[in-house]
């Protein structure tokens, strides 16, 4: 329970050292985010720009074309893709090959959603067949909090069994908040994310279910929890009492702190009529000159 400099420096230098015997890096958690985030740009990239990467159209020539020939200057590729195929004409200045590579292009699933589409709750007005793109966000979000739920069972150790109220509190936020999070981002991007989110959380969750399989942690009764739980317990009021005790040996008592006499200090300089300046002391030349 101590926060003095020198104790948490100690703190954090055993713990150092223990991380070095025991082989373990901090930064190893980290891994596989960074071989999925290169992986989530690209692929955010290519549902982004249909046109350019799923229709082998590389030239940004084209797209300014059909741009101009469209009169759709700020248009996503999503919308000049829809353009494209409501047209049944030329444009001028894109080749006939790119219109019909263009025009072939599907992005949609089982022939019916089209997973280039955003959802949105507007299409509930007309229940289009666009609505059912409303329930990738749903799943997403279902999924999400699931795999969270599961890892947290899975992966539990003896201190989860035993936290305390605002660490529950805490992952009862992130449990919701996380999830929360991915509905509203799926929401505002393309559903493709969505179901991308989707396959993700489900392939996390198989992953916490082959962990649990092949290398299980132990189990505890419900004896062992409460005597657990009580045992924290005592340790956080045996803290508590510590933290207290340290706080009265450096507090000041009150009787104590009225019987300290503290001197005044007055100089020859002092111009005080109740009480006259303290005569200055005698140098040794003035010494000197007496005894002469």
């Amino acid at each position: 329970g101590r926060t003095d400099r020198k104790t948490l420096e100690k703190k954090q230098r055993e713990l150092m050292e223990l991380q070095q015997n025991e082989g373990y890096s901090p930064l190893s958690g980290c891994l596989p985010l960074l071989i999925q985030l290169p992986i989530i740009i690209i692929l955010y990239s290519i549902i982004q720009n249909p046109i350019t990467y799923l229709a082998g159209i590389t030239d940004t020539a084209v797209i300014d074309a059909l741009r101009a020939g469209l009169d759709m200057a700020n248009a996503t590729q999503y919308q000049l893709l829809d353009a494209v195929k409501a047209s049944t004409g030329s444009i001028a200045g894109v080749s006939g090959e790119a219109l019909e590579a263009i025009r072939s292009l599907d992005l949609s699933l089982f022939n019916s959603i089209n997973l280039s589409a955003t959802p949105s709750l507007q299409t509930l007005a007309n229940l289009s067949k666009d609505t059912w793109l409303l329930f990738i966000p749903v799943l997403t979000f279902a999924s999400s909090f699931l795999s969270m739920k599961l890892s947290r069972k899975f992966m539990a150790n003896p201190a989860a069994a035993v936290a305390t109220e605002d660490m529950q509190k805490s992952n009862i936020i992130m449990d919701i908040m996380m999830p929360a999070m991915s509905l509203f981002i799926a929401f505002s991007v393309p559903a493709a994310i969505g179901v991308y989110w989707v396959f993700q959380s489900m392939l996390g969750i198989a992953q916490q279910f082959a962990l649990a399989k092949l290398m299980p942690l132990p189990t505890y009764t419900p004896e062992e929890i409460r005597a657990m739980q009580k045992a924290e317990k005592e340790r956080q009021a045996a803290a508590i009492a510590a933290a207290k005790q340290r706080r009265a040996q450096y507090a000041l008592d009150d009787d104590d702190e009225e019987d300290v006499n503290i001197p005044v200090i007055r100089s020859h300089f002092d111009n005080d009529d109740d009480e006259p300046a303290a005569p200055a002391p005698k140098t040794q030349n003035q010494s000197k000159k007496k005894k002469k």
